[in-house]
């Protein structure tokens, strides 16, 4: 393997603290320091992980000019997440920034515009993305084996307890949360949205001020619709963070719960053998695709390759324009009561 680049990350707190260690982990990244404007959470992980004096920076700038690094990981505030990338990309950085890449779509174009002048990557942690199950659905429907996707039906529960400025949000599950799913969306059906409707709400025992539950309608280029249900206070079963998705297709249906993945088909050749997949009861169980790295470790090495091979990452800042439309264009359409096309939304 080449020597590893150098990598800073911009933000310990509660979500960055957990992005360290991911850090340190990848083959393909040393991390060489860390920048936090908090004092008291540079101390932290100073002695937490053992970083040394050289490697703690109150100042972007002056960890960039001292340590000379190749990226910078940023997983500060959403609020900010602009100003810190753009001052990265200016400094001669590549970005690795967390998801949502900013809270607006002229936030947004404004990060893609820096990176096009600097001529560095500009990467969103889209970190769903990059795990086995996923892999293996778009390998699976890549292959056009159970016909074309007619309709999607994804069922997100969870009840988790957290704190802080999620639980201050006035959209917390479909901007914090539901992004993901949202960009699975294109991921898995290589397809763009249209059009969106969308209705969110709470409930009394909810710790979000915000709307903690969600039901989305998308209309996709293909004519496909995909149906999306969130709840972030279930009262009961809950989901994987993943959800449970449905896939009915032409020629049969593809399920992904609980990271299975498996499908029925309409073809009786397919149903007695199909290369890759073990028959129980009817449904198919596909093998999952092989990863040496998932989820974050896999989003530091697609950000290292994307460098080395002089390519857009695949969750580019410029492709995830179109996911940060979704999520936009879901916001808009619950103030407004009305569907919203997802060019509005990338007008906006």
């Amino acid at each position: 393997m080449e020597k590893p680049l150098k990598l800073i990350q911009v933000g310990v707190g509660f979500w960055g603290w957990s992005w360290v260690q991911v850090a340190l982990d990848s083959p393909y990244w040393e991390l060489a320091g860390i920048v936090e404007l908090k004092k008291e959470n540079r101390e932290r992980a100073a002695e937490h992980y053992g970083f040394g004096s050289g490697q703690v920076f109150g100042s972007l700038r002056k960890a960039a000019a001292e340590l000379e690094p190749d990226g910078a990981l940023v997983a500060v505030g959403q609020e900010v997440h602009r100003s810190v990338a753009v001052e990265a990309l200016e400094l001669g950085l590549n970005v690795l920034v967390e998801k949502p890449m900013a809270m607006s779509m002229g936030d947004g174009r404004a990060m893609v515009e820096a990176a096009d002048k600097s001529g560095k990557k500009l990467m969103v942690s889209q970190n769903y993305r990059y795990k086995r199950a996923p892999r293996t659905i778009k390998g699976f429907l890549d292959k056009d084996t159970i016909g074309k996707v007619g309709a999607v039906y994804i069922d997100f529960q969870k009840a988790p307890a957290l704190s802080g400025f999620r639980v201050e949000m006035e959209e917390p599950l479909l901007i914090d949360m539901s992004i993901h799913h949202f960009d699975q969306i294109r991921h898995l059906l290589q397809d763009e949205p249209v059009r969106v409707r969308a209705h969110s709400w709470n409930t009394d025992w909810s710790i979000f001020r915000g709307n903690a539950l969600a039901s989305v309608v998308f209309e996709m280029k293909s004519g496909a619709v995909v149906a999306y249900t969130g709840n972030w206070v279930s009262r009961g079963r809950e989901t994987s963070w993943d959800g449970d998705w449905y896939f009915h297709c032409s020629g049969g249906q593809l399920r992904w719960t609980k990271n299975e993945v498996a499908f029925r088909t309409n073809n009786l050749l397919q149903e007695v053998y199909t290369r890759g997949a073990l028959e129980r009861g009817g449904e198919l169980d596909l093998e999952l695709t092989v990863m040496e790295w998932e989820d974050r470790w896999a989003c530091l090495e697609e950000l290292a390759r994307s460098i080395r091979e002089n390519r857009e990452p695949e969750t580019s800042g410029r492709d995830n324009l179109s996911t940060l439309a979704m999520v936009i264009g879901a916001c808009r359409s619950v103030k407004e009561g009305r569907p919203v096309t997802i060019a509005e939304a990338l007008d906006s």
